[in-house]
């Protein structure tokens, strides 16, 4: 999983004789081992499910009531409209309960009236909701308790574990209304961001689901911005990038002991066919590659990142794993190096296949610097030093949702 870089390199080390085959005709076609296939992103269905759920606690209302700067009182309609665009959409509203909105009550959700549960319980709504469906938690990110950790261990038990994943949009809002519960001693500050956007406050909207689906909306909630409110994105998923960098992406820069060939056509995009020269000489080739990533993908340390290689081989028209691997993978910046010693890895007169591979480890993952900029440490706080255009102890949640999805599947 979250492969950036993945190299299919089949190499042809057999004689003229083979390559011509038994009755003398080339062989032209050549299916790859299914082992390495890789695998494309599922299409996003014509139509889709999706569920919004308003937090309607009292903290939340301080959104609605200053016009200028104000992104918030447009969702309802917004939400609605993308969500109809994608398929059917359903309202909830919650606090310590989730309660259905019938017809267009979600609407209301852009005055301050809805705004009066005390409790807030995402963890109900993780519970609630439907792993089929595209979830949308409309919320500021707290939690009565402050129990982020449970929330993270349901979303990676219900989402994670099943391949599913998670995403989370900031939004800088106007705002002017009181916080509660602010630090460890839970106190309560009324904060008033006025006209001054570096003083607005962000909510957020917790998504759920299928990654190609989260990404839809995410791309379609993008375009949709009209106004200069600063927005930030964070997706987290077990796919790094949509495809990985393979050699139809990426620039051969030297070879070593190598010849491009081309007598077979592939059945899978993104494979180099390579000869040798000599089959007792060390052999090499490196290739540049790119790192484009998605909206909203976590930055990765290019020095936090593991290497691996297969090799296989055909025989008698089976492909088979070879246990001789002498490969060694060399990284650079967006360089990658592979070097080889071919009689001690690759089988003579063999067709031979090599995949080399790069993913980042648990800490290549690096969680974006709007999430640092925008956090406020969960501490006792006086009333000079409150800063509401902050979030209490988001590094704390979206670093445990993050670490969540990296967990490995073996012990969820």
């Amino acid at each position: 999983m979250n492969k950036i870089f993945s190299a299919l390199i089949l190499l042809t080390i057999f004689n003229a004789i083979f390559l011509s085959g038994c009755g003398g005709g080339e062989v032209s076609e050549l299916a790859l081992p299914t082992e390495i296939s890789t695998s494309k992103p599922a299409p996003v269905p014509e139509k889709i499910s999706t569920d919004v759920y308003f937090d309607a606690t009292v903290s939340m209302r301080g959104y609605t009531t200053l016009s200028v700067g104000n992104v918030y009182r447009t969702l309802p309609d917004l939400l609605s409209d993308i969500g109809g665009s994608m398929g059917e959409v359903t309202f909830y509203s919650f606090g310590e309960n989730i309660q259905p909105l019938d017809g267009r009550d979600y609407r209301r959700f852009s005055s301050s009236d809805p705004y009066t549960e005390i409790i807030t319980a995402v963890h109900n709504v993780i519970d609630k909701s439907d792993a089929s469906h595209l979830s949308i938690i409309v919320t500021d990110l707290f939690e009565s308790d402050a129990d982020w950790s449970n929330i993270a261990q349901k979303i990676r038990e219900k989402y994670f574990a099943n391949h599913l994943a998670a995403a989370v949009i900031g939004i800088k809002n106007s705002f002017s209304g009181d916080i509660f519960d602010v630090g460890l001693n839970a106190a309560k500050f009324h904060y008033d961001s006025n006209a001054s956007a570096e003083k607005f406050r962000p909510f957020y909207l917790l998504i759920l689901g299928r990654e190609e689906m989260i990404s839809d909306f995410m791309h379609r909630f993008s375009e949709r911005q009209t106004l200069d409110n600063e927005t930030q994105y964070l997706l987290l998923s077990e796919n790094l990038t949509a495809t990985a960098s393979d050699f139809s992406k990426m620039n051969l820069l030297e070879m070593q002991n190598f010849f491009v060939d081309s007598k077979f056509s592939l059945d899978e995009e993104g494979a180099k066919e390579f000869g040798l020269d000599k089959f007792s000489e060390p052999a090499a080739f490196s290739v540049q590659f790119d790192y484009n990533a998605p909206l909203g993908v976590c930055p990765l340390n290019m020095n936090e990142l593991d290497s691996s290689a297969k090799i296989f081989v055909l025989d008698e028209g089976e492909w088979s794993e070879q246990s001789r691997n002498d490969v060694q993978i060399t990284l650079g910046t967006y360089v990658v190096k592979v070097e080889l010693t071919p009689e001690k890895s690759l089988r003579e007169d063999k067709i031979n296949f090599v995949q080399a591979s790069i993913a980042p480890t648990a800490k290549g993952y690096q969680l974006p610097d709007w999430v640092r900029s925008w956090n406020m440490a969960n501490v006792n706080v006086a009333p000079e030093n409150f800063d509401g255009s902050k979030t209490v102890n988001l590094i704390h949640v979206l670093g445990s949702l993050k670490d969540s999805v990296l967990t490995p599947r073996s012990s969820i």
